[in-house]
């Protein structure tokens, strides 16, 4: 007979670790654009990675950072299911 379900307490530990993952990148996409910010840089070349940081860069950080935070809920929510499932 197979049984179907999963140890809670890991899952709870995995969405922790995933949304402490997203704000990790988050962290880091600030510190880079801080740091980007001062950067004594300048032309053409300065202006194209630039924007390219600050458009479509930043922008798949957020989607990841945001897909970990998602990740991390769903596998909480998970956990709390089978909590459920597993008393009643």
């Amino acid at each position: 007979m197979a049984i179907w379900g999963a140890d809670v307490e890991q899952l709870r530990q995995l969405g922790g670790k995933l949304e402490h993952g997203a704000s990790e990148i988050e962290s880091q996409r600030n510190k880079l654009t801080n740091f980007l910010d001062q950067v004594d840089w300048r032309g053409p070349d300065a202006d194209k990675f630039k924007d390219q940081w600050r458009g479509e860069h930043t922008s798949k950080l957020n989607q990841v950072a945001e897909a970990l935070r998602e990740a991390g809920n769903r596998a909480k929510q998970n956990a709390e299911q089978q909590t459920q499932a597993s008393q009643g």
